[in-house]
């Protein structure tokens, strides 16, 4: 009885949340140019002009020791063009994911690294993955790889007893999945899978946040890849096969560009 009571909990605070109240319309256009392989660098500049902070901060970051060129940059355009198309959509999605969905959200500074670094490692992982593999495009498994965890953020809202979960996971090696449903009767990925249908996230999003815990091949690519790459993050010694000898391989670059895009997104 009480894992049910904790499980319309963890629902009612998910439905709750909004991904921005004011800018929704422009949070649901930059997340559908991102998952948009063949998406145009005037396609997202049209979209990311229309927010002020976003464009602010990229501008900043264009200004940075990583992107500076020695002559102050001001205008937005420039700006991400200086920064590079790739880069840009990396920078925008952990944006939109940082400003609009987290910091909205009052999670606390400790849940929100907690939170940000295991995603971003993710994100890193599989787009390197995707890489190295020619198995899908690298923007688009780096941007549903800031989302896989987003079902997460309620459970974080039940206090200090989920932020113990996650340790004796840590400790144990059991898999958070079923610690979760033990504790709360539901895990992340169902939390996350009903908060992507009330957002009317793109398809493939959704099954990588419903089914990123899977421990056998599903079929589908995206979702392949992202689970391989969460596991890695987990446990770099996890038997991955082929993939697996990929990312200990890439394990110097994955934390490299995980630790740079945590400095120019100032969550350092």
């Amino acid at each position: 009885m009480q894992s049910l009571s904790l499980r319309e909990d963890v629902l009612a605070k998910a439905e709750t949340l909004k991904v921005l109240p004011t800018l929704n319309t422009v949070i649901d256009e930059v997340l559908r140019v991102l998952a948009d392989e063949n998406s145009s660098f005037n396609r997202l500049f049209s979209v990311v002009r229309y927010d002020q902070a976003i464009s602010s901060k990229v501008i900043s970051i264009a200004n940075s020791a990583y992107f500076g060129r020695g002559s102050q940059i001001t205008n937005l355009e420039r700006a991400m063009v200086a920064i590079g198309f790739d880069e840009i959509r990396r920078i925008v999605m952990c944006l939109v994911f940082l400003k609009e969905m987290l910091h909205q959200w009052n999670l606390s500074q400790g849940d929100l690294a907690l939170l940000w670094t295991h995603t971003l490692s993710v994100a890193c992982a599989a787009k390197i993955l995707a890489g190295k593999t020619m198995s899908e495009d690298r923007e688009k498994v780096f941007t549903v790889s800031i989302l896989h965890d987003i079902g997460k953020v309620p459970l974080f809202m039940q206090g200090d007893s989920y932020k113990k979960l996650i340790e004796e996971a840590a400790r144990t090696g059991v898999d958070i999945c079923a610690l979760e449903s033990g504790a709360f009767g539901i895990d992340h990925q169902e939390v996350g899978q009903f908060m992507a249908v009330k957002w009317r996230f793109p398809q493939e999003f959704s099954a990588v946040i419903q089914k990123h815990h899977g421990r056998s091949e599903t079929g589908e690519t995206l979702v392949d890849l992202v689970a391989k790459a969460d596991r890695f993050i987990e446990n770099p010694a996890a038997d991955l096969g082929a993939e697996g000898i990929i990312l200990r391989g890439e394990a110097a670059l994955i934390k490299a560009e995980t630790t740079k895009i945590t400095e120019l997104m100032g969550v350092a």
